[in-house]
């Protein structure tokens, strides 16, 4: 089981000093429908190993919040507003 410490630690680590080849394939993920939802999180927590740092595909993830920063859903609205644009 993973510890709030482990998850802190997790939280600081670079994605940039981590092998690709070492990041857990979000895709491959597989949660059981029948698992109450504490136990869906635990499941999940364990087969991604690290849920700050994954891959989708090729693609390495890095996730990380900001009690101050911009929300995802303003971010893709801007995103989404400089594509149409261009």
């Amino acid at each position: 089981m993973i510890t709030s410490k482990q998850l802190g630690a997790m939280s600081e680590q670079n994605i940039e000093t981590l092998e690709k080849n070492e990041l857990v394939n979000i895709s491959t993920i597989n949660i059981k429908n029948e698992l109450t939802h504490e136990k869906k999180i635990l499941d999940f927590l364990e087969q991604i190993r690290n849920p700050y740092c994954f891959r989708c595909g090729d693609v390495p993830v890095r996730v990380c919040f900001s009690e101050s920063g911009t929300t995802l859903e303003t971010a893709l609205q801007e995103l989404f507003i400089r594509i149409r644009q261009s």
